[in-house]
C-alpha cells in the first residue's frame, strides 16, 4: 500500500512539471520572469530617431544569460492611413499578440563582438557590426554607415515604415527622440504581450504548449513506472544501492591491490 505521502508527492511533481513546462514553451520564459541584470544595460541602449508625430514612449531592456541585451522600444500604437485595412490588420493582429495594442520593435545587442540586430522593411534581419570609430557594417548590404553610433556603442536605428520596422541607414523626415530606459519586469512582460510576440497563432501559444507539457510529464510518469517495477523505488532497493554506493566510495579497510 502506497502511503498518503508518496501519493501527495507524486500529485506535486506532476503538478509542478505540466505547468513548469508548459509555461515555459508557451514563452514564460527565466528572461521574462525572472529576467538577468547587466550593469552594460545603459551603455548599449540604442538611440531612436522617428517621426515627430509617431515618436515612441519608451525602452524597456531584458538581459539573457550570456549578457546580450535585448532593448524593446514601445510605441504606444501602430496606425495604417487606410481605415479598412487598419481595421482588419488590428482584428488579426489582435488574434497573435492579444489584446495589447502597443507596438514593439526589438534591437538586440550581443556587447562581446559588438554586433546589433533588428528587422527592417519586410521584417528582414539585419545584422551590423559596430566598430569602435562609430561606424557600422552591414554585409548583407555591403554598406559601411558613418556615424552610425554615438561613443561607438549607441546604435542610432531609424524608423522606416509605419509598423516602425528599423533602419541604421538615416531617414530624411526622423527627429531624435530620448527615452527612459527601464529593465523590463515581470508585469511589464505580460501586459505587453511578450510571450504571446514570440508565436506565430495561437495554437502556437495554446495548443502546442499544453501537448508538450502532457508529453513531458507522461514521460516523467513513465519513468517512475518503470523504475517501480524494477524495484528502485523501495526501500529494500534504496538500501541495497546506498551499500553499494559506500563501497564504492570508501573500500573497505584492509583490502590488498
Amino acid at each position: 500500500m502506497v502511503s498518503k505521502k508518496w501519493i501527495a508527492a507524486w500529485f506535486v511533481l506532476n503538478f509542478f512539471i505540466f505547468w513548469s513546462v508548459g509555461l515555459y514553451t508557451s514563452g514564460y520564459s527565466l528572461e521574462g520572469y525572472l529576467p538577468w541584470e547587466s550593469k552594460d544595460a545603459p551603455t548599449y541602449s540604442p538611440i531612436v530617431y522617428a517621426l515627430s508625430n509617431d515618436t515612441p514612449d519608451g525602452m524597456l531592456y531584458m538581459v539573457d544569460r550570456d549578457g546580450n541585451i535585448y532593448y524593446y522600444i514601445v510605441w504606444e500604437d501602430e496606425y495604417f492611413d487606410n481605415w479598412l485595412i487598419d481595421r482588419l490588420y488590428r482584428f488579426f493582429r489582435a488574434l497573435v499578440y492579444g489584446g495589447a495594442t502597443q507596438d514593439i520593435e526589438v534591437v538586440k545587442v550581443f556587447p562581446e563582438n559588438r554586433t546589433v540586430y533588428f528587422q527592417t522593411y519586410g521584417h528582414r534581419d539585419v545584422w551590423a557590426t559596430v566598430n569602435p570609430d562609430g561606424t557600422c557594417l552591414w554585409p548583407e548590404e555591403d554598406v559601411k554607415v558613418p556615424d552610425c553610433a554615438e561613443n561607438g556603442t549607441h546604435v542610432k536605428v531609424y524608423s522606416v515604415t509605419w509598423n516602425h520596422m528599423l533602419s541604421i541607414i538615416p531617414q530624411n523626415g526622423t527627429v531624435r527622440t530620448t527615452l527612459p530606459l527601464k529593465r523590463m519586469s515581470p508585469t511589464d512582460y505580460v501586459i505587453l504581450g511578450m510571450f504571446r510576440r514570440t508565436q506565430m497563432t495561437i495554437a502556437g501559444v495554446a495548443v502546442n504548449s499544453i501537448v508538450i507539457a502532457l508529453l513531458v510529464t507522461l514521460a516523467f510518469n513513465v519513468f517512475l513506472y518503470v523504475a517501480w517495477r524494477l524495484g528502485y523505488l523501495t526501500k529494500e532497493s534504496q538500501t541495497k544501492i546506498l551499500r553499494e554506493l559506500k563501497k564504492i566510495i570508501k573500500p573497505e579497510k584492509g583490502r590488498k591491490e
